[in-house]
């Protein structure tokens, strides 16, 4: 008979796989609708991410990221942090951005230039993998549960920073 593991409860891995590939399509669609100079198809991109990616950025920022500290050291950490705040910075300005109105060139290239700085940070996630696999089973298990209780939740991104 074969000595085989039981699988864990939780799959951390995959649950944060498949959030990753939604934040992934979601900013690609975004710079896509800035590359066409689509301001409303921006907007509306901005709008899905906005109330889909809430719950996995609180997820990251408030218990992910602490975990990983002690891997990846203090300034990864913050760099990651920033790249959220790019990527915040490019969703806030468009949800405020009158429906219709085009956008002037200098405000496409600068939200252009911040949905790609977020696309490059969902894109190199591999690091998180590896980090994420070298946790013990318990810590996994203990961040799979409150990326569930967020999950849950379902907090918009830009209600996060007053939600606490």
């Amino acid at each position: 008979m074969e000595n085989r593991q039981s699988p864990p409860e939780h799959n951390l891995f995959d649950a944060f796989r498949e959030d990753h590939a939604v934040l992934g399509r979601g900013f690609h669609e975004l710079s896509q609708c800035l590359r066409g100079a689509d301001a409303a198809g921006a907007r509306e991109a901005a709008e899905r991410i906005d109330t889909t990616a809430g719950a996995h950025i609180a997820f990251e920022e408030k218990h992910f990221y602490p975990a990983l500290a002690h891997m990846l050291g203090s300034t990864e950490v913050r760099r990651l942090y920033s790249e959220h705040g790019k990527g915040l910075e490019a969703v806030r300005a468009l949800l405020e951005h009158e429906p219709g109105a085009p956008l002037p060139e200098d405000e496409r290239t600068r939200l252009m230039e911040l949905s790609r700085a977020m696309e490059a940070h969902i894109a190199e996630c591999g690091e998180m993998f590896a980090a994420m696999e070298r946790l013990p089973e318990e810590d996994q298990a203990a961040l799979y549960r409150e990326l569930t209780v967020w999950r849950e939740r379902h907090p918009r991104w830009t209600g996060l920073a007053k939600s606490g």
